[in-house]
């Protein structure tokens, strides 16, 4: 009997173990680039699409405070939900289509002026928005990019008719037409977080330039993740 007993202790306390895991980084990534693939569901589900925005920032807040088992359960939310969110706007796309919500035309990436003449920052600038920095072959942010694009949400707070460009860029190794998905995956993980801080979808258009505008010519590692960036350009 008491063998038995302390079998079962051993039991509980290997699950209780298991269950209390490290930081969720794999789930927290699926969540962060199905919402940045969800393009035509922020559209045409907007309901399902922000639910699940705002469980992933649960998520992110339970894992910062290494809060973990509930930053699974949170991410794990919002994949459910963005799963829901493209299903109902793949029913419903002719319908978004008639309403005129169609997705974001394409950007001529030499149209950089707003010729509206408000803001007090000058277009094509980047004043007061810092460039992000990408681990290789990978669109997840990182903290020191979450903490840098959270100033840069800040900036834009101050300035409400400010309007920006999201540009996703690559280092040269990999095809021109993987780079240029990479890129603009990028992009809208970057968009997606700072909408998350509040910031208007109408104020964040992205594009990708892939590898063509490199920072640095270089060979080395240090060249190549120097080039692995977003960038912020005022329209």
């Amino acid at each position: 009997m008491k063998s038995a007993y302390l079998a079962l202790t051993l039991a509980l306390f290997t699950l209780s173990l298991t269950a209390c895991g490290g930081r969720p980084t794999k789930t927290l990534s699926e969540a962060e680039g199905a919402l940045a693939d969800a393009r035509l569901a922020e559209k045409c589900a907007p309901e399902e699409y922000q639910a699940a925005q705002r469980e992933l920032e649960k998520a992110r807040k339970s894992a910062d405070e290494k809060e973990y088992d509930k930053a699974q359960r949170h991410a794990e939310a919002a994949k459910k939900l963005v799963a829901k969110a493209r299903t109902k706007a793949a029913l419903r796309k002719d319908e978004c289509e008639k309403e005129g919500l169609k997705e974001t035309p394409a950007i001529d990436p030499n149209d950089f002026i707003d010729k509206s003449g408000v803001g007090t920052a000058e277009a094509g600038s980047s004043e007061g928005l810092k460039t992000i920095y990408f681990d290789y072959n990978a669109a997840d942010l990182t903290p020191e990019s979450r903490e840098i694009l959270g100033k840069n949400a800040a900036f834009l707070r101050t300035r409400p008719t400010v309007r920006i460009y999201i540009e996703g860029h690559c280092d040269k190794r990999g095809s021109t037409e993987y780079n240029l998905a990479l890129g603009e995956k990028r992009a809208l993980m970057v968009r997606t977080y700072l909408r998350s801080l509040g910031i208007d979808a109408d104020r964040l258009a992205v594009i990708s330039y892939g590898e063509e505008k490199p920072l640095d010519l270089g060979e080395a590692d240090g060249a190549h993740s120097g080039n692995r960036r977003a960038e912020f350009v005022i329209r």
